[in-house]
C-alpha cells in the first residue's frame, strides 16, 4: 500500500512538472505534447559496488523546468530501509553545463533541470552509492532510475558494464509491479541489457543484476525507520538486558530496604502496659507508659506527623489544663460553629515536651486567646517548627536514628532523579536506537525507589518496647469496660484517655462515656477543658468534638 501511495505521489509530482510548478516541465503554446522520445543509460558497476551512470535524455516540446526521479529508498522488513545516495551530478545540454536542483523527497531523489526550450538533449552523469545488497549466494544491484515521470517515454535502453553476472531481472509499472520489461537479456558480448518501449506516464522501471560471491562488494546503506516497535524492540538482547536490569533493580531495592528501611523491632510484640494505675487512697492515676504523648504516639506508629496528631495534641493540652476550648454561641442554626482557645494562666506545673511548647506559641503567639476561625495563617506559618520539634523529639528519644521526614525526602529525591533520568534515557534510546526497553526498566526502578522511599524511615531498637506498649494501650482503649472507672474520677479519666483514642482509634466510645455522665435534662456547662455555649448539653459533645476536629484540621493544614 505504501508503495502504491508513493507511486501516486510521484505521478502528482510529474503532473506538477507539466503544469509549470518548479518540480516539472512547462508546455509550449503549441499543440504538441511534451514527451521523452528516448532514454538511454550506461551503468558501470565498480568492484566496490559504486554505480557510475551516464544517461542521455532526448526531450521534445519541453519548455521551462524538467524534473526526473530516482527511487532511492527501499523499505524492507523489521523497519529496515536500504538507502541509495546520488552524488557527483552533472547535467549538460549541447555541451553546456546546466543548473540543477537535487532534492531527497521521501523515497525518491528528484533532479530538476531548468531553462529548457523545445527539443533538447540532456547528458546526465552521476554516481550511486548503496545500490548493492548482500544476498544468500552473492550480491545484487537494485536500481530504479525512472520513477514517476509524468511524461511518456517512447523508448528506454539501459546497458550495464559488469563482471560475471548470475541473474538479471527488469520490472515495469507501479513501484511494486512484477510486470516484466520489454527486454532483459544477457548477451555474450555486451553486458546485461534492458529495454522498454512506450513507458506510460507515472510508471517505474526497476532493474536487478546479480553477481556471484566475491565479484562485487555489497555497499548497502542501512537506516532504521523510527517506529514504536523498533524503538522498544523485544529482540533477545534488548529484552534480556531490560529484564536483567529490572531483576537487579528489584534485588537492590530489597537489599536497600533490608539494611536501611526495615524496622529493627518486632511489630507483633505486645508489652504489658496501661494508661491507668492504682495510686494511694485507692485513687486511679492516669500514667501513660514512657510518658507518651498523643502526638508522639501517632508519629511513632506511621513515621509521619498527620493532622490528627496535632489536633490530638491540642485536645491533650486542654485536658491537662494548659488551655481551655470554649464553643461560642451559634448565630443561627446554619451558621458555621467557632471556638475560642484560651490560655490558662495557672497551668499545672509540669514539664512540657518541646513540641508542645512550640505548638502553644504557634497557636497563641503573643495573645492569651484566639479563635479557631482565625488560626489559619498564624499557625501555618509556624507549623513547620512544630513538626521539626516533634520529629527531633522522637529522634532524641532514640526511636529513630534519623528524622523520618528527612529520610523520606532523601529517598524521594533519589527516586525522582532516577525516574527523570530514566525518562530522558528512554527518549534518547528510543530515538537513536532500539533499546528503549532499557530506559523503561530504569523508570521502573525509579518508581520503585519512590515507593520504597516512603518506607525507608527505620525504627531503632529502642522503639520496640514502646511500640509493644502502644499495642497494649490500643487494646485497652478498644476493650476496657469504662463503667468500671470510679464515678468521682469518671469524667477526668475519660477526658485524659480521649486524645490517645483520637490517635489510636475508638474515640467514639470514650466520648460516649463522657456523655453518659449527664444525668439530668438541664443544660450543661461542659468540663474544665471544654465549655459549651448557652443551652448546650453533654448530648451535643460528639457533634461538637467532631466539628472541632474538622475545623482545627482545616485551620492547621488547609492551603
Amino acid at each position: 500500500m505504501r508503495l502504491r501511495l508513493l507511486g501516486t505521489s510521484l505521478c502528482a509530482l510529474g503532473l506538477a512538472a507539466l503544469t509549470g510548478v518548479p518540480a516539472g516541465a512547462t508546455t509550449t503554446h503549441s499543440t504538441a505534447d511534451p514527451v521523452v522520445t528516448s532514454y538511454s543509460a550506461q551503468v558501470r558497476v565498480e568492484e566496490d559496488g559504486l554505480l557510475r551512470v551516464a544517461e542521455t535524455w532526448k526531450l521534445s516540446n519541453v519548455t521551462g523546468t524538467f524534473s526526473r526521479f530516482l527511487l532511492t529508498r527501499r523499505h524492507l522488513a523489521d523497519d529496515i530501509d536500504h538507502v541509495q545516495q546520488v552524488n557527483n551530478l552533472s547535467v549538460k545540454a549541447g555541451g553546456t553545463e546546466k543548473k540543477t536542483e537535487q532534492k531527497v523527497e521521501g523515497d525518491v531523489t528528484s533532479i530538476a533541470v531548468g531553462d529548457l526550450s523545445g527539443d533538447t538533449q540532456l547528458d546526465v552523469s552521476y554516481t550511486v552509492k548503496g545500490a548493492v545488497a548482500k544476498t544468500l549466494n552473492g550480491t545484487e544491484v537494485q536500481f530504479a532510475p525512472l520513477s514517476g515521470i509524468n511524461l511518456t517515454i517512447q523508448s528506454v535502453h539501459v546497458e550495464y558494464s559488469t563482471p560475471e553476472t548470475s541473474h538479471i531481472a527488469c520490472f515495469v509499472g507501479a513501484i511494486d509491479s512484477n510486470t516484466p520489461c520489454t527486454l532483459a537479456q544477457l548477451a555474450e558480448v555486451a553486458g546485461p541489457t534492458f529495454e522498454q518501449t512506450s513507458l506510460p506516464p507515472g510508471n517505474t522501471v526497476r532493474m536487478t543484476v546479480g553477481f556471484p560471491e566475491g565479484e562485487i562488494a555489497a555497499n548497502s546503506i542501512v537506516e532504521y525507520r523510527k517506529t514504536f516497535s523498533r524503538a522498544f524492540s523485544t529482540d533477545t538482547a534488548q529484552l534480556l538486558t531490560a529484564v536483567g536490569l529490572l531483576v537487579l533493580g528489584a534485588l537492590a531495592l530489597l537489599l536497600l530496604y533490608r539494611f536501611r528501611g526495615r524496622d529493627e523491632v518486632d511489630p507483633r510484640r505486645v508489652v504489658p502496659a496501661s494508661l491507668f494505675s492504682l495510686g494511694q487512697d485507692a485513687k486511679i492515676n492516669f500514667t501513660p507508659p514512657s510518658d507518651l504523648r498523643p502526638g508522639e504516639v501517632g508519629t511513632l506508629i506511621d513515621e509521619r506527623i498527620d493532622p490528627v496528631d496535632v489536633t490530638a495534641s491540642i485536645i491533650d493540652l486542654a485536658v491537662r489544663g494548659h488551655l481551655t476550648i470554649i464553643e461560642l454561641e451559634h448565630r443561627s442554626e446554619y451558621a458555621r460553629p467557632d471556638w475560642e482557645l484560651r490560655r490558662v494562666a495557672n497551668a499545672p506545673a509540669e514539664e512540657l515536651q518541646r513540641y508542645e511548647n512550640v505548638l502553644i506559641r504557634a497557636v497563641f503567639g503573643d495573645s492569651d486567646t484566639v479563635l479557631v476561625s482565625e488560626l489559619g495563617r498564624q499557625v501555618r506559618a509556624n507549623l513547620a517548627q512544630v513538626q521539626d520539634a516533634l520529629y527531633d523529639g522522637v529522634v532524641k528519644r532514640g526511636w529513630f536514628n534519623e528524622r523520618p521526614d528527612r529520610t523520606r525526602s532523601l529517598w524521594a529525591t533519589i527516586g525522582i532523579g532516577t525516574t527523570v533520568a530514566g525518562v530522558v534515557l528512554t527518549v534518547l534510546l528510543a530515538v537513536l536506537s532500539s533499546w528503549g526497553l532499557v530506559g523503561l526498566a530504569v523508570i521502573a526502578v525509579g518508581v520503585g525507589l519512590l515507593f520504597m522511599g516512603r518506607h525507608m524511615p527505620a525504627k531503632a531498637p529502642a522503639a520496640g518496647r514502646v511500640l509493644g506498649q502502644i499495642a497494649a494501650i490500643r487494646g485497652e482503649l478498644a476493650e476496657m469496660d469504662v463503667s468500671e472507672l470510679p464515678a468521682d474520677q469518671h469524667a477526668e479519666l475519660c477526658s485524659r484517655a480521649l486524645p490517645y483514642a483520637v490517635v489510636l482509634g475508638g474515640s467514639e466510645r470514650w466520648i460516649d462515656a463522657l456523655v453518659a455522665t449527664d444525668d439530668d435534662a438541664d443544660e450543661d456547662e461542659g468540663f474544665a477543658w471544654y465549655r459549651g455555649p448557652r443551652g448546650w448539653h453533654l448530648q451535643n459533645l460528639p457533634d461538637s468534638l467532631r466539628n472541632l476536629t474538622t475545623n482545627l484540621t482545616g485551620a492547621l493544614f488547609a492551603r
